[in-house]
């Protein structure tokens, strides 16, 4: 009889999951991961970094181990680096551009994620790869802000709507000249209420003049954008555990559990993403956070944790979704229908948008139609995830070969 391998146990993934550990659990991991890197398939290892946009940080720390890989896995981190390397240059270019418009309109805005926070906690631009720009700023500059990025070249595609409502959680600015997109936040998340705002109150400025989260509000602000990722694949991980790595001195024990005081809505995605984070890459949770705060983790939402990236990419986002119902607080839930299952007629014509910066008009018919599809089509991927939500083995356990992990955690 054969027994099928799951993806977490193919030994190509296993050497990744390793390697974006934090120092500590690499050290104490050392011995497995030498005898991985010896047998695994590096055109597979490739492949999956690739789709996982972590062949620059992983393929590094790999090749600094001096097991010499095949020539052809160093030659495609190298191309695979330099092409990353350009696409953040000329993202770290608009960011820098971008921000100076806002501040000559005397608007305070953070840069959020991207080629900054990799070229801070990685030491280079490329380690990290995004696609689009984010920017943290007030809500009640929001109608500021876009004028002023008008200057750049960058609009909304639904400016001049009045039928439109403000959105949610970030306005998306689309540039004629093909520039990455830019989405200016005024949040950062759904359940996000008060902290973006109070992140970018005590924000001061860095060295190079941009403003900087305090460290214990930048560690939060990581651990919500891996519980926003629906804590799928490795980047969000390799942020908080590299982070950990170089900024873990500058957080006291108590600092996070204040943050949650000040909004109490960010407290059960903030305790899941510390303990997935602790199982998988070594983040010491139970130093981080208080027991009852770190009881309040979703089994739910971590049993949906896919740091292999199983499945195709509508199934995982499906499960993204799906792990929202169980991060969201009680009173924010009726919120989540049409957000994930009722589509807005915005968010449908995005989706339809063929070329060009404007989204496509849709009819009235059309809108039905499309939001019925999608209707199907999501709760067909939720009642695919059902089992692993159903099931204890997918409470985001440590893997057996994972030696070292810190504590059980929450």
């Amino acid at each position: 009889m054969t027994t099928t391998r799951s993806p977490a146990d193919a030994p190509e993934r296993q050497l990744a999951l390793l390697l974006v550990g934090t120092r500590a659990l690499r050290e104490r991991n050392r011995a497995r991961i030498d005898e991985l890197s010896a047998r695994v398939d590096y055109d597979a290892l490739a492949a999956f970094l690739c789709r996982s946009s972590m062949l620059s940080l992983i393929g590094r720390r790999l090749l600094e181990l001096g097991d010499a890989p095949p020539s052809r896995f160093a030659e495609a981190v190298t191309c695979y680096g330099a092409r990353a390397h350009r696409q953040a240059v000329g993202q770290a270019l608009v960011t820098t551009r971008a921000l100076g418009a806002l501040a000559e309109a005397d608007i305070r805005a953070l840069p959020l994620k991207g080629p900054l926070l990799s070229e801070r906690i990685y030491g280079e631009l490329d380690a990290r790869v995004s696609a689009d720009i984010d920017l943290l700023l007030s809500r009640a500059d929001l109608p500021r802000a876009m004028a002023s990025l008008e200057c750049i070249g960058y609009r909304s595609p639904f400016a001049g709507d009045m039928r439109r409502r403000p959105p949610e959680v970030h306005e998306v600015l689309r540039s004629a000249a093909g520039l990455p997109p830019i989405e200016l936040h005024w949040r950062l998340h759904w359940y996000d209420e008060h902290f973006g705002a109070e992140l970018l109150r005590r924000a001061t400025p860095d060295n190079d003049g941009h403003l900087r989260p305090t460290p214990a509000y930048e560690l939060a602000a990581l651990l919500l954008a891996y519980a926003r990722e629906g804590f799928a694949g490795l980047r969000q991980l390799a942020d908080l555990t590299t982070w950990w790595d170089r900024f873990a001195d500058a957080v006291t024990p108590a600092e996070l559990d204040e943050l949650i005081d000040g909004d109490p809505s960010i407290a059960r995605p903030l305790a899941t993403a510390a303990a997935i984070a602790q199982r998988l890459g070594g983040l010491p949770a139970e130093r981080l956070l208080a027991p009852e705060v770190r009881a309040r983790a979703s089994r739910g939402a971590a049993r949906l944790s896919n740091w292999p990236l199983r499945g195709p990419y509508p199934q995982i986002g499906a499960n993204v979704a799906l792990a929202d119902w169980f991060l969201a607080a009680p009173g924010q839930r009726r919120a989540l229908f049409g957000r994930h299952l009722w589509l807005s007629e915005e968010v449908l014509s995005l989706r339809r948008r063929e070329t060009g910066p404007q989204p496509l008009r849709l009819s009235p018919g059309r809108v039905l139609q499309l939001r019925m599809l999608h209707l199907v089509r999501i709760c067909g991927r939720y009642a695919i995830a059902l089992p692993r939500i159903c099931t204890r083995a997918g409470w985001a356990p440590a893997p057996a070969w994972l030696d070292g992990t810190v504590g059980e955690g929450a």
